[in-house]
């Protein structure tokens, strides 16, 4: 169980229609729940829910346009399963699955579940060389970069001895790890987060479009995890949210020529993230 707050520095926002801008607010509620449903020693089915809400306030927002339609806030809500699936002492498969609802919807009565719903996920086949590594190569359908890709991935997961050791499923992030113990530790890496937001009806120009706007970031960032009591962690991230893109178009996959209705520029800032 994960109860988590995020919050990115203001920056400068600029779309094709308007002048440049400043977002003063753009952060909100991480919240997450995953239990083992089945727990064998040589199946184990996970299943999680996720929550990420982002509040977002401009300093003049315009109205009508994708500002006045942003500061309904950005939200995404999901369902995933994740399968670790061992074949015999040194290969194994794991699999997951997601299904988000994204949008700038503030109730699940707003949702309109046809053009709000993503689906995503990622099949790993590994080989386990021993108790210390782990390595695996397989495919992804994501849309961590704001857009639908079908992209390789690769699965490594190193224990170099009690203090160093690196996490990672490439490309979507990677962690270097340095432990303190066994109650403390200190990771610096990236993850690339996003995903297509079904935004209603919007003004673009002189018309009125449905829009699909196309969020991505990358990520650098240090992260620090200390043990409280028990079971109970701290975890506190800070590091820059590079925008990848934030574009909107009039569907959720475009294809083609892929000709966004307008394109957004926004300044790179320093964002924080404590969770617990």
């Amino acid at each position: 169980i994960s109860v988590g707050y995020e919050a990115q520095l203001p920056f400068s926002f600029t779309d094709n229609f308007y002048p440049e801008n400043t977002v003063n607010k753009f952060r909100g509620l991480r919240l997450a729940f995953n239990a083992p449903v089945i727990s064998r020693s040589n199946f184990i089915l996970n299943l999680g829910l996720t929550y990420w809400g982002t509040n977002i306030g401009f300093e003049n927002a315009v109205s009508p346009g994708i500002e006045e339609s942003l500061q309904n806030g950005l939200r995404t809500t999901g369902l995933n399963a994740t399968i670790f699936k061992p074949i015999n002492d040194k290969h194994f498969i794991i699999v997951q699955g997601n299904i988000d609802v994204s949008g700038n919807y503030t109730g699940f009565a707003d949702l309109d579940l046809g053009k709000s719903t993503t689906l995503s996920g990622i099949g790993i086949f590994g080989w386990k060389r021993d108790p210390n590594t782990m390595f695996g190569v397989g495919v992804t359908r994501t849309y961590r970069a704001g857009q639908l890709l079908h992209i390789p991935a690769i699965y490594y997961n190193q224990t170099f001895n009690d203090k160093w050791g690196i996490e990672s499923v490439v490309p979507a992030r990677i962690n270097i790890r340095r432990n303190f113990g066994t109650t403390s530790l200190l990771m610096l890496g990236y993850e690339i987060e996003g995903n297509a937001f079904y935004m209603n009806e919007v003004q673009v120009g002189e018309g009125i479009s449905e829009v699909y706007l196309r969020r991505g970031e990358l990520k650098p960032r240090i992260t620090y995890q200390k043990q409280l009591k028990n079971f109970i962690w701290l975890q506190a991230q800070a590091g820059l949210r590079y925008n990848w893109r934030f574009d909107g178009f009039e569907t959720q996959n475009p294809e083609g020529d892929n000709i966004p209705l307008f394109e957004n520029t926004l300044g790179n800032p320093t964002y924080f993230n404590i969770s617990l």
